[in-house]
């Protein structure tokens, strides 16, 4: 049976967009009972907790995706198991640490010690390991509907305990941390109900599987670097903040990533249905390349197009946030390229990781990195948050390059790179012109201007995926 690959990726994503509009809701909420400083400490709790996960998954997680169809369905269960002792292991070791150094991490974190935060964070780690397999047992198994309820319920979740907490404590950071711990574990218990045939105590007798631990563990290890240094590369300029400027200026730089929300949101969404679709396409016709380069057009054409219009209504989306955030909006252009070359790259870089390449993510994201790094030490101390937003834009530039022509090495594809990178091009002068531009209507004129240019530049290549549909899924 034949299925549109659009009808399967909004069955991935519809839950990521009514999840999006009930962050509204809880962004409209929260930055109006919490100051600027509460979001800038609750950004580096969430750092902290990333990078943490990072060392306890051990890169088991992407062992588990890439085995998924190599092994027989009923040893699958069997899989899993393999793929999450020793992270559970090394968890408990990570939360027993921040147990015993709370007072140091906490202090290094958020500028104040408080043992009941490292209570929470520790239940946060192990919850996010938890929830990470809980969410790739559905991924895997393609149950989009199942997989978009759970992202609804997590933020609904969230906006109740939001509420709740803040009617208990008051106006304080913890609200954030205590709501989106219980939300999690909710949906933790949730996602293992409707997994337990692969949760299930007898899959952990299963020995004919196909992938040993070790195998697994040797294929997901050059993944941690790799992990670490990508969410370096996404959190230096938080970081940047954090020490060369100031808590308040670090939450309205959160603040504005809520700008760009439907980008992120596209990059979870896509990210989440690509994975699966990418590897069963290339098991079953290893030369099939048109369908990848045809994605790449039609993701780029999304990106690039919902990024000039994040541009574009930057000063209006930002009314709905309360008054003490409304610089945020000055923050934002640069913002919008991070989610657009990441998700771009992911259909850029597949034979990487269809030829097990995977070492080659660690000098790409090192690279990029490094270069991310000395932009936020030129930049930050001068320019504060928007010097923080360049680097990072420019570092995901050499990012999406590297992953792309490495990519081309092992897999060679005909991507319209020449058409992408001339997007850059306008892309960047828009952003450059929109942190100096105060009228409203000549922002919407130039947004105007980079829309068409991006029409003109896809247009035929949109008609030609439509009209042979390349993108038909079997």
């Amino acid at each position: 049976m034949k299925t549109n690959l659009f009808t399967k990726f909004l069955s991935f994503s519809y839950g990521s967009w009514i999840g999006l509009i009930i962050g509204l809701l809880i962004t409209m909420l929260t930055t109006r009972i919490l100051p600027p400083e509460s979001y800038g400490k609750i950004s580096m709790i969430d750092l902290f907790v990333s990078i943490t996960l990072t060392f306890t998954v051990f890169g088991t997680d992407q062992s588990f995706i890439r085995f998924y169809y190599e092994e027989k369905p009923e040893n699958r269960g069997g899989l899993l198991y393999n793929s999450i002792k020793f992270p559970l292991i090394s968890n408990l070791i990570i939360i027993l640490i921040i147990l015993l150094l709370h007072e140091k991490i906490l202090i290094l974190l958020i500028g104040s010690s408080d043992f009941i935060i490292a209570i929470f964070i520790s239940v946060s780690v192990l919850l996010q390991l938890l929830l990470r397999f809980g969410k790739l047992v559905i991924r895997m198994q393609q149950k989009g509907n199942l997989y978009s309820v759970l992202e609804i319920l997590q933020k609904v979740f969230n906006l109740i305990f939001i509420i709740i907490i803040y009617h208990i404590i008051g106006s304080n950071f913890k609200v954030l941390l205590y709501s989106n711990v219980f939300a999690m574990f909710l949906v933790t218990i949730i996602s293992i109900y409707f997994g337990k045939n692969f949760w299930g105590f007898n899959n952990i007798r299963i020995k004919s599987t196909k992938h040993s631990q070790t195998e697994i563990l040797r294929y997901g290890s050059p993944f941690i670097l790799t992990l670490f240094i990508s969410n370096l590369l996404q959190s230096l300029d938080k970081i940047a903040i954090r020490y060369w400027s100031s808590f308040e200026e670090l939450g309205l730089y959160t603040a504005a990533m809520k700008l760009v929300s439907l980008l992120l949101v596209l990059k979870v969404s896509f990210s989440t249905f690509w994975t699966p679709v990418s590897y069963e396409r290339f098991e079953k016709n290893p030369n099939d390349k048109t369908f990848f380069s045809s994605m790449t057009i039609l993701i780029s054409v999304i990106m690039f197009f919902v990024g000039i219009l994040c541009i574009v209504s930057k000063d209006i989306i930002v009314l709905l946030f309360g008054d003490k955030y409304r610089d945020a909006a000055q923050l934002m252009p640069f913002l919008v390229f991070m989610p657009i070359f990441y998700t771009i790259s992911e259909t850029t870089m597949v034979g990487i990781n269809f030829y097990k390449k995977t070492y080659w993510h660690i000098l790409i994201s090192l690279i990029s990195c490094v270069i991310n790094f000395l932009g936020n030490w030129i930049l930050v101390p001068e320019f504060g948050a928007v010097g923080a937003s360049i680097s990072t834009a420019f570092s995901f530039i050499v990012f999406f390059s590297l992953r792309t022509h490495i990519s081309e090495m092992y897999f060679k594809v005909a991507y319209p790179l020449a058409k992408i990178y001339f997007m850059i091009l306008v892309l960047s002068l828009y952003a450059f012109c929109s942190l100096f531009i105060t009228s409203l209507w000549l922002n919407i004129i130039v947004g105007l201007i980079s829309l068409v240019t991006l029409i003109m530049l896809f247009v035929n290549d949109i008609k030609e995926i439509l009209q042979k549909r390349k993108l038909v899924y079997n």
